[in-house]
């Protein structure tokens, strides 16, 4: 049914929900004057109210700058590697040969360089996607999250990786005494903890083959040094069904608070494709990795281990 109002304008507040719910019914003879209020109310009527054009405006806008926020995975990718190195330097704790930066972290009390560059003088950049943090908020490798990430450097575009993780002792190794560990048994240790396979007994197991493995002795200090080869998955710059990684680890010990000792791991990893050309470049990166005296701003892996901020 028509609404009807005796002066031809709507009510002071009134919404209509349809045209015909708030256009004046005039008598046929009518004035000039009285149909324009009539035509008035019916435009005013189709145009928005103030808040539905706010609303419509406050969409618009909204939607603009989400597309501005939201770019495409192909433009993200040279803004990450570009902006993220002077992230890395910030890290920089001293200066490092031509080919090489530094990274050192004082929460873990730990160094290392790492290459810039290849052997052929293929750049590289190296983003921070793991700053350092302590052993309790670091991402854990695994369900058990015994061996976790506490700092990752990585190339986008080339895919070559720079990981320190660290975790307790376990295996073989949580029985033995220090002093009888072999290299080999140490290497596969840390590959079993960072991998999620298992066989049909419920046993957990490397997907890696230890090329060699070897001890060094520096400033009285043990390190274990290995290389490894890993199946990897499809990239956009390998795409076959079946890739290959190579790499080169350093691993060394320090006690936790209650004595036991935690494994810190410096792992460094490319395509096989790549290894001819940064072998020399991880070589000199795992050399150069060492524990330092721990400061104030040392914190223990065992401490509060389960505390993630």
């Amino acid at each position: 049914m028509l609404a009807s109002h005796s002066q031809g304008t709507l009510r002071p507040g009134f919404k209509p929900f349809t045209q015909a719910s708030h256009c004046t019914v005039q008598p046929a003879a009518v004035g000039r004057r009285k149909q324009a209020a009539v035509r008035c109310a019916a435009a005013h009527t189709d145009a928005p109210s103030s808040s539905d054009a706010s609303s419509s405006r406050r969409q618009a806008l909204l939607a603009a700058a989400g597309a501005a926020l939201v770019p495409s995975a192909a433009s993200l990718l040279p803004q990450l590697a570009a902006a993220q190195p002077a992230a890395a330097s910030a890290a920089v704790a001293e200066a490092a040969p031509p080919g090489f930066k530094a990274l050192y972290d004082p929460t873990l009390a730990y160094k290392f360089m790492y290459p810039v560059q290849g052997a052929s003088g293929q750049q590289l950049t190296m983003t921070l996607t793991r700053p350092p943090e302590k052993y309790s908020s670091a991402a854990p490798l695994s369900a058990d999250a015994r061996q976790r990430i506490v700092g990752e450097l990585f190339d986008l575009r080339k895919f070559v990786t720079a990981s320190v993780t660290v975790g307790p002792a376990s295996g073989v190794l949580k029985d033995l005494p220090q002093a009888e560990w072999r290299p080999r048994e140490v290497a596969l240790t840390v590959l079993v903890d960072r991998s999620t396979a298992r066989l049909s007994s419920g046993q957990r197991t490397a997907l890696n083959d230890v090329v060699q493995a070897h001890t060094e002795d520096r400033n009285g200090q043990t390190y274990y040094l290995y290389e490894h080869t890993s199946q990897g998955s499809p990239t956009v710059a390998n795409p076959k069904a079946e890739t290959y990684r190579h790499a080169l680890a350093v691993t060394t010990t320090r006690p936790g608070l209650d004595g036991q000792p935690y494994l810190y791991t410096l792992n460094m990893s490319c395509p096989q494709s790549m290894w001819a050309d940064m072998a020399d470049g991880f070589k000199a990166a795992v050399d150069s990795f060492v524990l330092l005296a721990p400061t104030n701003a040392y914190t223990a892996p065992d401490k509060n281990p389960w505390l993630f901020f």
